[in-house]
């Protein structure tokens, strides 16, 4: 589906209890942006490849460092150009890459927070 930012975008959204995202994960479907959410590694690993891979990984605030790690750096094997914007623990300071997002200073619930993440969602080039 094309969204408004003039494109097809999906983004995977890794969370611990998928309520809380649920007014992020709203605003995102609302803008046409496809949105599979997962709340654990082979979920992710699974949604990953079944979809022929997500343009953007969002991690809630309420996910663990350990599990969004492992989440990244196994995605990434994959496709080590994927985008990723959280809300909550972010990568390593010696893997950031120019393409992650951190958002931790917004709550995700918020429109200031969704609006955060359309802007950098809009900056995706595929």
């Amino acid at each position: 589906m094309q969204n408004e930012l003039g494109r097809d975008l999906t983004v995977l959204a890794l969370v611990s209890d998928p309520r809380r995202m649920q007014t992020l994960i709203s605003a995102l479907r609302d803008h046409a942006i496809g949105v599979d959410v997962v709340t654990a590694l082979s979920d992710a690993r699974s949604t990953f490849f079944a979809s022929g891979g997500h343009d953007c990984l969002v991690v809630g605030p309420d996910v663990p460092p350990g599990l969004a790690d492992r989440v990244v750096r196994s995605l990434r094997a994959v496709d080590p150009e994927l985008r990723s914007a959280t809300f909550g623990p972010g990568e390593r300071a010696d893997e950031a890459r120019a393409h992650t997002a951190k958002l931790t200073g917004f709550h995700p619930g918020s429109r200031a927070g969704a609006g955060a993440l359309l802007r950098f969602l809009a900056g995706i080039d595929r």
